[in-house]
């Protein structure tokens, strides 16, 4: 510890050390400096700081904590995105199939009783939708649907798309036909839905049984399998999502089916 004998002058307070370390005169201003400065370092002599360990296990938990964070936040967006388009699929076979099934609902409108409305075929050449009891007709593909309707009850089929109807799966398109009003052929074909990847439509008969892939399909030479035994038409729909799922590398796929009874095809 220091001890200081004060001396005074006319002009300034002179502080003379009697400890050898300190040096012989300073100024009482300087004096005061360097006591605050012996506090201050007093205060803090017996605390000490982080050592390199100490700082690097902490920076190694907080790099864990923003890894943790970090995968959590894009797990969360991964299953946010495919829930996303999982709705977006649901949504659009559903619309699909609603479009669909409206416009089979009307097939074989018949106010005239023509019998020759209903579920046919689609030939090459005029009359393009034949008459569906036309001798020797049938169904060669399970993954398309024709039929026609009576729109304006004139007892004959027209060439316009009120009275022609067909839908197909093309490029994992759904598909309806547009048709010509010149001749009742068709011209080309509008989208209906996209990321459909398949049409399946079965057929139940007037004797109860029901169709299976290209077996039993509707025949006109086959006794019971006429396409006027047709009494219920189930239409499936196998839809994809817009983008594959990253965990499987592969699409989410759903089937959405619906079973029409054909009111009109009563006779």
């Amino acid at each position: 510890m220091v001890r200081l004998q004060i001396a005074y002058s006319n002009t300034r307070y002179t502080y003379k050390a009697v400890n050898k370390h300190c040096t012989p005169s300073f100024t009482l201003q300087r004096y005061k400096a360097r006591c605050a400065a012996l506090r201050l370092l007093g205060k803090y002599a017996g605390e000490s700081g982080f050592t390199l360990i100490e700082l690097i296990i902490a920076m190694s938990i907080g790099l864990i904590i923003l890894v943790s964070i970090y995968s959590l936040f894009t797990s969360q967006q991964r299953a946010y995105s495919v829930q996303e388009q999982m709705a977006e699929m649901q949504q659009n076979v559903r619309i699909a199939m609603d479009a669909t099934v409206k416009k089979l609902q009307t097939a074989g409108y018949d106010p005239q009783r023509a019998k020759v409305f209903g579920v046919t075929v689609y030939q090459t050449a005029s009359p393009y939708f034949p008459n569906s009891d036309t001798p020797g007709f049938s169904l060669a593909a399970a993954a398309e649907l024709y039929f026609t309707t009576d729109n304006d009850g004139d007892g004959v089929i027209d060439n316009n798309g009120y009275e022609r109807f067909a839908f197909r799966i093309n490029n994992d398109t759904l598909q309806i036909a547009s048709i010509l009003d010149t001749n009742g052929d068709i011209s080309s074909w509008r989208t209906l839905a996209r990321n459909i990847e398949g049409m399946a439509v079965t057929y139940t008969y007037s004797d109860g049984s029901i169709s299976s892939g290209t077996a039993d399909l509707p025949n006109n030479n086959v006794s019971g399998k006429n396409f006027k035994d047709i009494r219920v038409v189930t239409v499936s729909l196998t839809a994809r999502t817009g983008k594959k799922n990253p965990q499987l590398n592969d699409y989410k796929r759903m089937t959405l089916s619906s079973a029409v009874m054909l009111r009109n095809l009563g006779y």
